[in-house]
């Protein structure tokens, strides 16, 4: 076998380029993972996709959709309280509506289970839990628990962030200034909403 020729093609996964050392005498001072662009959610009637600053194509949301950040420290208990609050304060509550108003609910519920679309075009979930790094293990085992529930519908979709770093220099004697340097980290997005 000829291990030159194998070893020629580049890796589908490789990154072209790796991030240049640090200059000595330098940190990293990581600036918060950039928020989900809430204002760019996008409506049933618009065609237009949304994408966001990494080129993602975003799943359209609702203007209901609660947005839930997690973190690897969070309790679990704690995520599961928030979500199933949001999901009972949703636009599916019609506990003190008039009958008109829930037979109402009733038929826009029927039409959205009688149009054929597919889970990611109509993403319209009520609460959509997002983990980044570490936190992705938290985000599933919440989603996982949710799966239990035959009414809920539990949808995962996977991204990739670019987070922002500062490189700052510790010495003020050296000339080279601050610098800025982009690193892209994993993303987990779990949908769930009323089935």
């Amino acid at each position: 076998m000829d291990t030159e020729t194998s070893t020629d093609k580049p890796l589908p996964n490789r990154p072209q380029e790796k991030m240049p050392a640090l200059p000595k005498g330098s940190r990293i001072h990581k600036r918060p993972l950039p928020n989900a662009p809430f204002n760019l959610r996008q409506s049933s009637s618009s065609s237009q996709p949304v994408f966001d600053l990494d080129g993602y194509l975003m799943p359209p949301r609702a203007a209901h959709t609660v947005i839930i950040k997690v973190s690897s420290k969070a309790p679990f208990m704690s995520l599961v309280k928030r979500v199933r609050k949001a999901l009972e304060n949703g636009p599916q509550k019609t506990k003190g509506l008039p009958l008109t108003a829930r037979i109402a609910a009733m038929e826009v519920e029927m039409k959205a289970k009688d149009s054929n679309m597919g889970p990611i075009t109509d993403a319209l979930d009520d609460v959509v839990l997002i983990g980044t790094g570490r936190a992705i293990q938290k985000t599933v085992e919440v989603g996982c628990f949710f799966t239990r529930d035959k009414n809920l519908l539990v949808i995962p979709r996977t991204r990739s962030l670019a987070a922002i770093d500062d490189i700052e220099m510790d010495d003020d004697e050296v000339d080279i200034e601050d610098g800025v340097r982009t690193r892209h980290v994993s993303c987990l997005e779990v949908g769930i909403r009323w089935a």
